[in-house]
């Protein structure tokens, strides 16, 4: 192969592993409190927080406008814990946070019907 596709080559490998380093760092999940304060910002508000919080590697979200309750779980110990919360009066969104350990914790929200 010629001398001049192996620089090109090389440059081109180089640019795509800098693109893709940049796209990962930028791609970082968002903090717990991040999280958190978007909610609020959409009128939820904060009414529990079950488990130990901690670093978090992804998030999910749990929540039905026609569900009678949402169960909330969360993982301390490798042990699984649950609470369900009525929607009667209010709707409720459950953020769970995983953590690298296998742990997770969640956040518990409401906002009027």
């Amino acid at each position: 192969m010629p001398e001049v596709f192996k620089q090109l080559r090389s440059k081109l490998v180089t640019k795509i592993l800098a693109s893709t380093a940049f796209c990962l760092l930028l791609a970082c999940a968002p903090s717990a409190p991040e999280v958190v304060k978007d909610w609020q910002d959409q009128g939820w508000s904060l009414v529990d927080v079950h488990g130990s919080e901690g670093t978090v590697e992804r998030y999910g979200k749990l929540m039905s406008k026609k569900a009678q309750g949402v169960e909330a779980s969360w993982i301390e110990n490798g042990k699984r814990i649950t609470k369900v919360y009525s929607q009667t009066n209010h709707f409720i969104l459950v953020l769970r946070f995983f953590k690298k350990n296998g742990d997770q914790f969640a956040v518990v929200m409401k906002k009027r019907k």
